[in-house]
């Protein structure tokens, strides 16, 4: 009992049900929105005050730190993504839309058309490029077509990159250089220059997900993908080779990065699955802790809330939780909510550093207080402890309590009739066993034991009938079916085996 009390207590303290950081949100404000497939806290009218982007569907909106709609925006069921597209210190949101099929750019909370009309499948990925030389907007589409545009919108390049929607378009660095790596569901992926030519390109299983991050800091990025079925892979950004592999178990629903040793020199990796799985790694791919949330990891975001160098893992999942990993790994529910979670972000939001959630129904934008209690973590230590001493304690009673003596029928000094009644209760005694050992019951030394005891019974019996002076008289009894003579005690006939009922 003690070695399970004090595992139980373990599991606890090292399990982060009892972690030693705890967090708690308040709601700032809320408002409806459905399914956010976009989200970002940023500058985008240049006031030097961040605002909020959201998008989903045909909807692009943005939101002041108070959560005032300042723009509102139809962009016809399509993509969008955020950057310096003309060079005026501003983030812009690049809107590409399938219904009609055009480009816009909004710069400043203005909607500037780009492109009216162009030739290319339905949206699947857009990404603006800061290739050496100039910026450009790259469209993807989902049969894997691409085309670049420059910052005002003319088409300078078309390309393809597989046969299936694209599944990952990030910036990458070769050489220091930037170049563009993309990845489409069919499998392949690669990098591609500033003028749509193919640095590189491979074929590995159907894809879910793929980045890129320069994880060394040595001015080349790592390419990051996730399989269809459950293959986690590292590639040289600019040679394309794979230096880390690895199977999940599942498929991979998202791969990010977050700065969990405190060490700039490297970033880590957190990669989410399918089924719920949650894995930390290092830069080059060996394991640093590992969990399980309760559905899908749709969302992984790494911020530093206690301000220490190292980040805390933000995650959302499908189940509608939003739960922080501390950098070691121990967990903390943040909160739940009544649908999956599409889209978190952190920054600073008006007057306050906030986080904001995005479910399937919508957006809150909260703070979040980080509370660290020390010594928490190791209290079901503590409490274990004192169960066990308890446990032992209880023991140890118990252990060295003296036995109950025995319960022996004095017989002596009774009466003839005492001594009769006595003697037939032991012979009964006797046949009983005699009748449990032959069904089986009683066999071996439990037989002769209690048989013993009752022999010894029956000769204390007898020495009493002398000590006393009584006379004995064997008492006997005849066989209803074949009339032999057998004693009191007997159930069975020794002649004829006919069942006695006395």
């Amino acid at each position: 009992m003690v070695v399970l009390v004090m595992g139980v207590s373990a599991l606890f303290a090292f399990n982060g049900s009892a972690a030693a950081e705890k967090y708690s949100s308040e709601g700032v404000w809320s408002v409806s929105y459905s399914s956010a497939e976009s989200m970002k806290i940023i500058d985008l009218t240049g006031d030097k005050v961040n605002d909020l982007f959201i998008q989903s569907g045909s909807n692009a909106s943005i939101y002041d730190g108070a959560g005032n709609v300042i723009g509102n925006y139809d962009i016809g069921f399509g993509k969008s993504t955020m950057g310096d597209v003309n060079g005026d210190g501003v983030e812009d949101v690049v809107l590409f839309s399938v219904f009609p099929p055009m480009v816009q750019m909004i710069n400043k909370g203005e909607a500037i058309e780009l492109v009216e009309t162009i030739n290319i499948g339905s949206p699947s990925r857009v990404a603006i490029i800061k290739f050496e030389g100039q910026t450009e907007i790259v469209l993807g589409a989902e049969d894997g077509g691409l085309i670049g545009l420059t910052a005002n919108g003319q088409q300078i390049w078309q390309t393809r990159m597989g046969t299936e929607e694209l599944r990952g378009m990030d910036d990458a660095r070769v050489n220091g250089k930037i170049h563009l790596a993309v990845a489409s569901h069919s499998g392949d992926f690669g990098v591609i220059d500033g003028n749509g030519n193919i640095l590189w390109m491979n074929k590995t299983e159907q894809l879910r997900r793929m980045r890129s991050y320069d994880l060394f800091g040595d001015g080349t990025s790592e390419v990051l993908t996730g399989g269809e079925y459950g293959e986690f892979a590292i590639w040289d950004g600019g040679a394309g080779t794979r230096t880390f592999v690895k199977g999940m178990g599942q498929p991979v629903s998202e791969i990010r990065t977050a700065e969990i040793d405190g060490d700039p020199s490297s970033i880590e990796i957190i990669v989410g699955g399918k089924d719920g799985g949650l894995w930390a790694l290092d830069a080059n791919g060996k394991e640093l802790w590992s969990h399980t949330v309760a559905d899908k990891v749709t969302e992984i975001v790494g911020v530093d809330f206690d301000e220490d160098g190292k980040q805390e893992v933000v995650i959302g999942d499908d189940a509608g939780e939003v739960i922080i990993f501390s950098p070691d790994g121990n967990r903390s529910s943040l909160k739940n909510y009544t649908s999956g979670i599409t889209r978190i972000d952190e920054g600073r939001l008006g007057a306050e550093r906030v986080l904001a959630v995005s479910d399937m129904t919508q957006l809150e934008v909260q703070k979040v207080a980080h509370n660290e209690i020390p010594g928490f973590q190791f209290t079901p230590i503590l409490v274990g402890l004192i169960v066990s001493g308890a446990i032992i304690a209880v023991a140890w009673i118990l252990a060295t309590m003296p036995k109950k003596p025995e319960m022996k029928v004095n017989i002596q000094d009774k009466s003839r009739e005492s001594l009769e009644a006595e003697r037939r209760m032991i012979k009964e005694s006797i046949a009983d066993v005699e009748r449990l050992r032959q069904s089986g019951e009683v066999v071996g030394d439990a037989y002769l034991a209690r048989l013993k005891r009752l022999r010894a019974d029956l000769a204390e019996n007898e020495t009493a009938f002398k000590e006393q002076k009584f006379p004995i008289k064997v008492e006997t009894i005849q066989c209803p079916n074949c009339g032999g003579t057998l004693e009191l005690g007997m159930d069975k006939c020794e002649y004829c085996g006919h069942v006695i009922l006395t």
